[in-house]
């Protein structure tokens, strides 16, 4: 099951970063859950993600001039 869909806001409203983390919360507690279901401890499954999500913004720190592309006209 997917959460993610388009953007309703521009970047330039600052409901787009309210929808943003709306919509990643509700993904990374599916995620956890299922993690859980699977036999995995929640703590377990939190920590990998808060520790993939610093190697992450590490990665996007050491490429700077790194181009994104929105996949709409937002």
């Amino acid at each position: 099951m997917t959460f993610f869909h388009p953007p309703k806001f521009s970047v330039d409203q600052k409901e787009r970063s309210v929808e943003c983390a709306a919509m990643c919360k509700r993904a990374l507690t599916a995620f956890i859950r299922d993690a859980v279901e699977a036999g995995w401890r929640e703590q377990e499954a939190a920590l990998f993600f808060a520790d993939a999500s610093d190697d992450y913004v590490a990665y996007l720190a050491a490429t700077p001039n790194r181009k994104w592309v929105a996949a709409n006209s937002n």
